[in-house]
């Protein structure tokens, strides 16, 4: 049964001899590896508070590592055929996408890893430490999504989304390590959970690295298939601003700190 979940049965060989055809199923399941992705993160981040997930986190990653392998070597054979112009701009970002998603399972495999160490800490850990990674951590988890979105519906205005969210989460996660790295200092009972908080910090921020890899990969799809215009209502800065708006949100809530009411 794990066999079967582990195998991309929507990649019909069959479908080969016509690239089109094929091409659409990669395409599905690129899609599926990016919603097994965000799954394995989700449920990652859960487990430094419930060792109960971590055996749901394995199964997840290596399904992702599974899929990634399938839909590799299906799209090698898709190219093989020589298929026309614009089916090869949609196999090239099809293949950026499975490479950015297969490392992002592999990211949440360090993810996990850390967690675990965590979790045997978390009696040492702060309340502070853990508003501060939960709030980080959602803001990647939205990040994921929305970069998700972006692969399948290939929009411009998303794209310049997901671009203007990485930057914004680049500036969160140095302010979230910079209070790990202060409370090392000030705090002796913090040292346990901001030492390893901090090293998740650097963790993920190869998903976000990997979110504008996608960005890049839909705005040269775009250009390389007439897509790239904006909407006549949608400009750039509308676009940055609805993003600062986000994230400022995220910055009140470290500054707010922590609700200890019973």
């Amino acid at each position: 049964m794990e066999e079967q979940a582990n195998t991309l049965t929507i990649l019909d060989e069959n479908l080969l001899v016509t690239p089109a055809f094929a091409i659409e199923q990669a395409d599905r399941a690129v899609i599926l590896l990016s919603q097994t992705v965000g799954e394995a993160f989700a449920t990652a981040s859960a487990v430094r508070q419930d060792h109960t997930l971590v055996s749901q986190v394995d199964l997840l990653c290596e399904r992702s590592r599974r899929y990634e392998e399938q839909i590799e070597t299906y799209l090698t054979r898709i190219s093989s055929s020589e298929p026309g112009e614009k089916e090869r701009a949609t196999v090239s970002l099809l293949a950026a996408g499975n490479a950015a998603f297969g490392r992002m399972g592999k990211t949440v495999e360090r993810i996990l890893k850390l967690g675990k160490e965590a979790l045997a800490y978390k009696d040492q850990i702060t309340d502070e430490d853990r508003l501060d990674i939960t709030t980080l951590g959602e803001a990647i988890y939205e990040t994921l999504q929305l970069t998700f979105k972006g692969f399948s519906d290939r929009t411009p205005a998303l794209s310049l989304r997901i671009r203007y969210c990485t930057e914004e989460l680049m500036e969160l996660g140095e302010t979230v390590k910079r209070r790990f790295i202060r409370r090392l200092h000030e705090d002796g009972r913090a040292r346990i959970g901001s030492t390893l908080y901090t090293e998740i910090c650097y963790v993920e921020e190869q998903l976000v690295d990997d979110c504008d890899r996608i960005a890049d990969a839909l705005i040269r799809y775009g250009k390389e298939t007439g897509r790239s215009r904006l909407p006549e209502d949608m400009n750039e800065e509308q676009q940055r601003e609805q993003v600062r708006e986000f994230f400022l949100g995220k910055f009140e809530k470290l500054e707010k700190g922590p609700d200890r009411t019973e």
